[in-house]
């Protein structure tokens, strides 16, 4: 974790495996994001190393051999995501292929900036696993039971143009990226942290 003043980055750090989600990964991550919230962080960015942003949950064990451990996982994914759903501000920043909860971990933050090379895919119904209660209620929020249903549940690729058209994302050139994401964190840690919040807690009770 990275920290200036009251913005917060964390990285996503596992490119030899696309950022696949395994426990030790997703545990870390929750530990980080907890000190993230106790050193007063008013807005978390966050971004991977490597071509991928995230390809989802690793549902191979340690060994490589057989499935993991599906129902700590899934709890793991859904904690993460209400802690990035916890700060006052937070953006996602997505560079490459977001898949599943890699896509779930990106629909967490208040803002998901997307290069044209990011991918969003949905396979977790097909492979018999439910998504996030977090991510089902953001989507249903932000675009309608109707198209939310269809994103969650088609297996379908939606390119960062497809989800920039439903004001799911907004496209950024892969080169400016990071520093568009750091330019906007900026600008939200400019405003005074618990109007951040109650505008934050504000619009989430609105939609619901």
């Amino acid at each position: 974790m990275e920290k200036n003043g009251t913005v917060a980055t964390v990285t996503l750090n596992r490119p030899d495996a696309r950022n696949a989600l395994n426990i030790p990964l997703l545990q870390q991550l929750a530990a980080t994001l907890e000190e993230a919230r106790a050193h007063r962080t008013d807005v978390l960015v966050l971004r991977a190393q490597g071509t991928a942003f995230c390809a989802g949950a690793d549902i191979r064990a340690d060994d490589g051999t057989a499935i993991g451990r599906p129902g700590l996982r899934r709890r793991l994914i859904e904690e993460v995501c209400v802690l990035i759903e916890s700060f006052p501000a937070s953006i996602a920043a997505v560079q490459g292929p977001a898949v599943g909860g890699g896509w779930a971990l990106a629909t967490a933050a208040t803002v998901t900036l997307a290069a044209p090379e990011a991918a969003f895919r949905f396979p977790e119904l097909r492979l018999g696993f439910l998504p996030p209660d977090a991510t089902v209620r953001r989507l249903r929020d932000c675009v309608g039971p109707t198209l939310a249903f269809r994103l969650l549940a088609a297996d379908e690729r939606f390119s960062a143009g497809d989800l920039a058209r439903l004001g799911l994302v907004e496209v950024v050139t892969a080169h400016d990226l990071d520093s568009r994401a750091r330019h906007l964190a900026d600008q939200f840690a400019a405003a005074p942290s618990d109007l951040l919040h109650h505008l934050r807690t504000a619009l989430t009770t609105s939609t619901r």
